[in-house]
């Protein structure tokens, strides 16, 4: 009952609390709590603003660098695409020379070509003989003497082969083999001249002699012949069991 209570019991209870309620010994943290926030706010604020302030001289700086940057970019772009419009005109004026230089060799070459068109072709070497060289051969079936041999080629409006060159030997080898035939070589007229029968100069022509050839054995081997190997061999000219080989230019 209230009657339990005094009134001064009462004021003394009173005097402990705030007005809004709150006890005096907890009224004191709170105080400083709102303070410290207060305060920290403060601090964010001001560390946020000192940012920002540095990223805009930043943004300013970096907005300058590029700016140069890309300025020079340009610039080297520029005198690049100039350059190569330059080298374009050299290599385009360089290009239209050579297709004139081609389109008259093109024309020369027609011209040469309409010029063998019109021209008559050579017939090639008529059967039997063999085509070498742009000259005609005729290697003979019949066997004889070297002087009949000769008269023999001279009816066919040719003359007993003469060979100078290491390539022609090969070509008559190639057909005759190991067989003798008769060509138009000898010393007759002067003993060691050899002469050939076309008048070529047998000291500066190409030779082919078998080693120890000629050798003018048991005398009067006034003639030559190829044998073993497409070797030369002289032998007296009576002898009658060569072949002969003709040659002719071709017609």
């Amino acid at each position: 009952m209230d009657s339990d209570c005094s009134p001064h019991e009462r004021f003394h209870d009173d005097m402990i609390f705030s007005d809004r309620g709150i006890p005096f010994h907890r009224r004191k943290p709170v105080v400083i709590t709102y303070g410290l926030l207060i305060l920290s706010y403060i601090l964010i604020l001001a560390l946020f603003i000192t940012v920002l302030s540095k990223f805009q001289a930043f943004g300013s700086q970096l907005e300058a660098q590029t700016s140069a940057i890309t300025a020079n970019i340009m610039m080297k772009l520029k005198s690049g695409v100039q350059t190569i419009g330059e080298k374009a005109e050299t290599v385009q004026s360089d290009v239209k020379t050579d297709i004139l230089q081609l389109k008259s060799q093109v024309a020369d070459l027609s011209s040469k070509l309409a010029q063998l068109d019109t021209t008559p072709k050579k017939e090639s070497c008529e059967s039997p003989w063999v085509y070498y060289n742009d000259n005609c051969y005729f290697f003979s079936t019949m066997k004889s003497n070297w002087m009949k041999a000769k008269t023999m080629c001279e009816g066919k409006g040719a003359s007993l082969a003469v060979i100078t060159s290491e390539e022609e030997q090969k070509f008559i080898y190639g057909r005759t083999g190991d067989v003798r035939y008769w060509i138009g070589l000898s010393d007759l007229d002067v003993e060691g001249k050899w002469k050939w029968i076309d008048g070529t100069d047998y000291t500066t022509s190409y030779k082919f002699w078998k080693k120890g050839e000629p050798n003018d054995s048991m005398k009067n081997e006034d003639c030559a012949h190829i044998w073993n190997s497409g070797e030369w061999n002289d032998v007296h000219c009576t002898y009658d069991q060569c072949y002969a080989i003709c040659e002719k230019k071709r017609s």
